[in-house]
């Protein structure tokens, strides 16, 4: 009767360890899952209207999906304006991956705001190309993040001078 008693406290005590455990384990993969979602799609500010989204490494489905929803969710809380999207740290893009970029481009176009395109690789333009894959007549491209950053840094430094 009495190691009954204890078996069924040490069965109680084992299961509910496991289940917090459990929940505990989850709840911090999710907070990692998330951190490394975040840091995935940087969404830099450099000035109340332009931003970047430099991207770096394995552009997949999964990081397209993120970036859709952040790109969408930053430009109606900051008001940006004017997202430049910097690939020169993406070497290759599957087909899927592009045609979900250019509905990431034209979202934000819905949305007021303007993409600038820098850094495409050859690879990826050939790719483009074959495919017919095209960039809306709003969508601007440069060689480099540079040399945006040069035209829009310029027109920011007017916009500022016309306000005063």
């Amino acid at each position: 009767m009495f190691e009954k008693q204890i078996n069924n406290g040490v069965d109680a005590f084992l299961n509910a360890f496991f289940i917090n455990f459990s929940t505990y384990k989850d709840a911090l993969i999710k907070s990692q899952r998330e951190l490394v979602e975040n840091l995935s799609v940087p969404i830099i500010p450099i000035s109340p209207t332009i931003c970047i989204l430099p991207l770096i490494g394995t552009v997949d489905t999964f990081r397209t999906n993120v970036m859709e929803e952040k790109v969408l969710q930053e430009i109606g809380k900051l008001r940006i304006q004017t997202l430049i999207l910097d690939l020169s740290g993406i070497a290759e893009m599957d087909n899927e991956v592009i045609d979900h970029l250019l509905k990431i481009i034209d979202g934000s176009s819905m949305m007021e705001c303007r993409t600038v395109i820098t850094g495409l690789r050859a690879e990826v333009v050939r790719k483009m190309i074959h495919l017919g894959f095209r960039f809306g007549k709003d969508t601007e491209t440069f060689g480099s993040l540079q040399q945006a950053l040069n035209k829009h840094i310029s027109y920011l430094e007017l916009d500022i001078k016309s306000n005063f």
